[in-house]
């Protein structure tokens, strides 16, 4: 008796494993805060996600932005019509009928597919708040967001690493050494207050009430050309060292000499404008 007892015990436990593991073969989407008839789920290629419809009523659901739906499956067009629209699916009950199933396939911006598997429902009466009925089903992707916040923190590390590298090269631009020996000829109305240079760059300051002249490189063999410089205040970054600089405003010409210029400029050995910052070339892609 005993015995017969716990084979009927094994069975019954058995058969409820199997009842509990087929209980849970399909997703149910998660309820809204604020209103149970929108719903959220995490996409799982291998999930099936509960979907319940109500006569008289659509469900639309929604995918990421950058999918666009490809192709779209039913088991039962006569008791549902499907509407895809970009990332978008529509879905309207149409009469009770037994449940069915909906597949579909999107295609991403960066050409991977993904694959949606559905158990659909039907059911009728009231589609009011707090019954069992669905408007909207949101999926969500938390290893595209671990992804995108990931990529977001490397570039603010980036970021941080190049206003890092500014500032050194700022410093070294304004507490650097400097080369003062510039001597100047023509129009006193557009002479800077100061002209330096740090062996690769030329600064040219101005006081703030003048109009900044335009300014050009005089070639070895007297030529003018325009430089690329940048602006700081009212401070002029020209960058190139040269023996001569050309500055004209209308017709105000004005010439600057540089007295101790050194062709191949000072050379900090570190690639950069300053002894301070290293520049590393990497040769060829490493993956690890």
């Amino acid at each position: 008796m005993i015995r017969l007892l716990q084979i009927i015990f094994l069975i019954f436990t058995i058969t409820q494993g199997f009842h509990t593991v087929f209980s849970f073969a399909e997703t149910a989407p998660v309820s809204a805060r604020k209103d149970n008839r929108i719903r959220f789920v995490n996409y799982d290629p291998y999930n099936v996600v509960k979907i319940i419809g109500s006569i008289r009523s659509s469900v639309q659901l929604e995918f990421a932005d950058d999918e666009e739906v490809t192709y779209v499956g039913i088991g039962n067009s006569v008791a549902w019509q499907v509407a895809p629209a970009g990332h978008f699916v529509f879905l309207k009950p149409r009469e009770i009928q037994p449940v069915t199933n909906l597949q579909i396939v999107t295609s991403r911006q960066d050409g991977i597919q993904r694959s949606y598997q559905f158990e659909l429902q039907i059911r009728e009466g009231d589609v009011s708040a707090g019954n069992e009925t669905y408007f909207l089903v949101k999926f969500r992707y938390p290893e595209d967001e671990a992804l995108r916040k990931k990529l977001a923190e490397a570039a603010k590390a980036e970021q941080r690493e190049e206003n890092y590298v500014n500032d050194i090269l700022n410093i070294h631009e304004d507490f650097g050494p400097r080369n003062w020996a510039y001597e100047a000829q023509g129009s006193s109305l557009i002479e800077p207050a100061s002209v330096y240079d740090n062996g690769k760059t030329t600064t040219f300051t101005f006081l703030g009430n003048v109009e900044i002249p335009t300014i050009y490189l005089v070639t070895p063999d007297g030529q003018e050309a325009l430089i690329p410089k940048s602006i700081k205040g009212n401070k002029v970054i020209v960058h190139a060292t040269a023996a001569q600089f050309t500055l004209r405003r209308g017709n105000e010409v004005l010439c600057i000499f540089n007295k101790r210029f050194v062709p191949q400029g000072i050379n900090p050995e570190t690639g950069t404008t300053s002894p301070s910052v290293q520049r590393k070339v990497n040769i060829g892609n490493s993956h690890e």
